[in-house]
């Protein structure tokens, strides 16, 4: 039969007054973290969903899901025209959307019909022009539009015949179509135009122009997939001016289309957009699984192919997410593990504060359920008052709250006491004899130094294991208690580095005690022998070495992660602004312009072109190919606080046949003999070294010295300016060349990204209660030995010791351990930086290619000489009650 335990509640109650101030600070610690620990949860899944949803919304089209219509290469030529061609183009709409999974339709838009021309050369004024046709269809109807000039496009058979059948060797059939006003100034057409075109294989289109319109909403996402309806492009290519134009198909006008232009060169495809505020994190990889499977055409079994870079866009954005949220594991395991030193600390301190009463009752017969009972029940009520009050402050703050990571908290808030009591009160009652013999005694020493050494070395085992599961996987990879093994990484360092100090701390102060008995002054032996015997005991040192540690590491954490997006976003722009134009135009007058405007300390123009093919004798790669005047571009890095790039100094000094290149990135391949051919020009180049990362590329970069280039035939003209200097975004904008990219707005971007500011946060308010861990365990810590170290320095003070003496004493018996125990973790936390941050994925958060350089606040050093003021300030408060003692009740003792 079970007896039922017998608890006093009056006992309870009078504990509960007795140390209602240790109770308070327990309680607080433990509403703290709760506090911060569930509001983790809700504000990183909000972050993460932020995320995802601007991942798709700055993706744009390549977001979109695409359906493509098959083409027959059997009959590329329709000869009979077809009237209900839209109708059945309207069909294909409702096939590809029913063919879509149901999570994946959830996301996207009714989809949006589009039959395409290639660009059709326009043939009336020369060389230059070109016009694409385009129709577009959605579930709404066609665009909508009014005609400022002119009609919507007609059908171009006779009336009463719309199923035309066309000859053989006819002549080509007309097609009316409807152009915007931009686009009708920039071709010089209008109404009633007939303009003669070509295809690229000469197949000759007429096309006549019916109106002129304007879009009734420029933002219809009908515009976003042909923009070229609306804006025209224009530009300088191989020295002619080029300019590109799209023309309107009606719905009347699209069986005339379909016999006007080759079947096989009409690109048909049904678009679904992405609606990027219904996508959530959580969902991504189910969808992207869904657009794999859809594009799988033996999976469809439909005519239908699909095609879309949503997938690796949701892939991408969750890897951002899972690399932060294993950031934020990092730190949540340091304060965690922090709080929970401090709770088991505080345990400590409050069992032996009733040493005495819990003895005396082990010894009237209680039972060690009894005890272990009582002291549940006050840690229970001070858990769960905690507990509540975090979860609470959470949910207000936070809006929603995490289970996860209170659980341990609360549970070595309530088990620590009654446990560490339990303890206590079964070892005072022991009838565990200690050997009279001295090799027994011996033998039993060793054991208990072997079981010591076994759980440091289990310790040392773990933090190697954690380090190591952290370089392999990192921290995005692996989940639940592979995630965490990653994530405890940093922390599980930090207690093993102390563990070893505090082995070694033990031998240095028995050194440190044989000095000091050579010593005339009784001051430095008296501290040096109490500390011989307090200094060593580990879970104070643990304490406040952890706490300090995992301070240093989250500032750390967070001043790398900010100044990565600044050095990111300075070296994305190319400067502190950057211009970019489409139109042409004297780009080399506008930066002679810039740079001589105030405020501006360099600007250079330059041509940037992508996926430029570089081919050597062994391979070929595409590059970013920029061609720029390599000593002016010089002059601008050396200007900026951009990495320099002194090889550019040699590129314009080349001799023979060959032009002098720098090539970042690629195959080592590439640099065997490497031929560019550029508009038609193929350019012989020899690579004299490394070229800078151009507007933080990540494919190869090939820098040529603009000079050198044309040298080689090749002429390039400028599309971008960058520029140097506080004024040197006002000097751009006021060109009016083209659009400015500025290094402050690209630095707000990065910093307010939800996943970055969300860190942010969360390393800066993770800091303010580890600096209060540590405190708190100073105090603590002190307050455990205080009984003691008052009975020692009252008999000091009753054998005439000086009270100068006297307060060094008990300074440095304070203070050392304190001081060592901070410079320890201050060491560990660096330690752990270095150990830790390259396997963070800490560019994922900061936009760079690369990994950050590692940057340590020098006010970190504050924050540690506040650990050691509170340990001052407790050394202060002991000798004021020292003082208080009548020398008498000392001597009476």
């Amino acid at each position: 039969m079970i007896r039922r335990p017998r608890w006093h509640l009056p006992t309870i109650v009078g504990r509960v007054r007795g140390d209602a101030p240790l109770l308070v600070l327990t309680g607080l610690v433990v509403a703290v973290t709760t506090l911060l620990t569930a509001a983790v949860a809700p504000v990183s899944d909000r972050a993460a969903d932020r995320a995802i949803v601007a991942a798709v919304r700055d993706a744009g089209l390549g977001g979109a899901v695409v359906a493509t219509l098959p083409r027959d290469p059997y009959a590329p030529i329709a000869t009979i025209r077809d009237p209900h061609s839209p109708r059945t183009l309207r069909a294909v709409i409702g096939q590809a959307q029913d063919e879509l999974p149901p999570g994946l339709a959830a996301i996207l838009d009714p989809g949006i019909a589009t039959v395409a021309t290639p660009s059709l050369h326009l043939l009336d004024r020369g060389p230059g022009r070109s016009l694409r046709l385009t129709y577009a269809d959605t579930p709404a109807g066609p665009p909508a539009v009014t005609y400022v000039a002119g009609h919507a496009p007609r059908s171009s058979a006779p009336a009463g015949d719309a199923d035309v059948t066309l000859e053989p060797d006819g002549a080509p059939w007309p097609v009316q179509v409807a152009v915007s006003r931009r686009v009708a100034r920039a071709l010089g057409v209008g109404p009633g135009d007939r303009l003669p075109a070509e295809d690229d294989d000469h197949n000759p289109v007429r096309i006549r122009v019916s109106g002129v319109y304007v879009p009734a909403d420029p933002q219809d996402p009908v515009w976003q997939l042909a923009p070229d309806l609306l804006e025209p492009s224009q530009g300088v290519s191989e020295g002619l001016q080029r300019t590109a134009g799209g023309a309107l198909v009606a719905s009347a006008s699209l069986p005339d289309l379909q016999l006007a232009v080759r079947t096989d060169e009409l690109a048909q495809h049904v678009t679904f957009l992405t609606r990027p505020s219904t996508v959530r994190w959580r969902d991504t990889g189910t969808i992207a699984g869904e657009v794999a499977h859809l594009q799988a055409a033996d999976v469809t079994g439909s005519d239908l192919r699909w095609d879309s870079a949503l997938g690796g866009v949701l892939a991408d954005g969750r890897d951002r997410v899972v690399a932060a949220q294993g950031q934020a594991q990092v730190v949540l395991v340091g304060l965690v593990v922090a709080a929970l030193l401090v709770l088991a600390l505080a345990a400590q301190l409050l069992v032996s504060r009733r040493s005495g009463p819990v003895t005396v009752a082990r010894e009237r017969g209680a039972s060690l359920l009894d005890i272990a009972g009582e002291l549940f029940v006050e840690a229970l009520l001070v858990a769960v008052t905690g507990t509540a009050l975090g979860l609470v402050a959470a949910r207000l703050l936070a809006g929603g709250v995490g289970w996860a990571w209170c659980v341990p908290v609360l549970v070595v808030a309530v088990l620590a006491t009654p446990v560490h009591g339990a303890v206590v009160a079964a070892r005072s009652t022991s009838v565990r004899r200690a050997p009279a013999n001295r090799s027994a005694r011996r033998t039993l020493d060793r054991a208990r130094r072997t079981r010591r050494l076994a759980v440091e070395v289990t310790v040392l085992a773990a933090a190697a294991l954690c380090l190591a599961a952290l370089h392999q996987r990192g921290v995005t990879q692996g989940s639940g208690w592979g995630g965490l093994t990653a994530a405890a990484a940093a922390t599980a360092c930090a207690v093993a580095g102390t563990l070893v100090a505090v082995r070694l701390l033990k031998p240095a102060l028995q050194v440190g005690l044989r000095a000091a008995r050579r010593s005339e002054h009784g001051v430095g032996l008296l501290v040096t022998a109490r500390l011989s015997q307090t200094a060593a005991r580990v879970l104070p040192v643990l304490a406040v070495s952890v706490a300090v540690a995992q301070l240093t590491f989250g500032v750390a954490l967070a001043a790398t992660e900010h100044q990565g997006q600044g050095a990111g976003a300075l070296l994305a722009v190319g400067g502190d602004a950057r211009l970019t134009s489409t139109t042409g135009g004297d780009l080399e007058a506008t930066a002679r312009q810039v740079a001589a405007a105030p405020g501006v300390r360099a600007a250079v123009a330059g041509l940037v072109a992508d996926d430029v093919k570089l081919v050597s004798r062994r391979t070929a790669a595409p590059v970013r190919l920029v061609v720029v005047d390599a000593t002016a571009y010089q002059r601008l890095l050396a200007s900026s606080p951009l990495p320099d790039a002194p090889q550019l100094a040699g590129l314009g000094d080349g001799e023979g046949t060959q032009v002098r290149a720098l090539l970042l990135g690629g195959s080592p391949d590439l640099r065997d003999d490497p031929t560019v051919r550029w508009q038609d020009v193929t350019v012989h180049l020899d690579v004299v070294g490394t070229a800078p990362r151009v507007d933080a590329s990540i494919e190869p970069v090939l820098v040529v010295d603009a000079e050198a280039f044309a040298g080689a035939g090749a002429s390039a003209t400028p599309s971008t300016v960058w520029a140097v200097g506080p004024g040197a975004a006002e000097a751009l904008r006021d060109s009016g060349a083209g659009s400015v990219t500025t290094y402050a707005d690209e630095l707000d971007v990065r910093r307010d990204a939800p996943l970055s500011s969300a860190l942010f946060l969360l390393a800066a308010a993770s800091s303010v209660p580890l600096l209060l861990f540590a405190v708190h365990s100073v105090v603590l810590a002190a307050a455990a030995e205080a009984p003691a170290r008052g009975q020692s320095l009252g008999r000091l003070r009753a054998l005439g010791m000086t009270d100068r003496d006297l307060r060094r004493v008990l300074s440095g018996e304070v203070l050392t351990t304190v001081a060592v125990s901070t410079l320890l973790g201050l060491g560990l936390g660096l330690g752990c930086i270095v150990a830790t941050f390259g396997s963070l994925s800490l560019e994922r958060i900061t936009g760079q290619t690369l990994t950050p350089d590692v940057v340590v606040p020098w006010w970190v050093t504050l924050c540690a000489g506040l650990v050691v003021l509170s340990a001052l300030g407790v050394a202060l408060w002991e000798w004021r009650h020292l003082q208080r003692r009548v020398l008498a009740e000392l001597l009476r003792s």
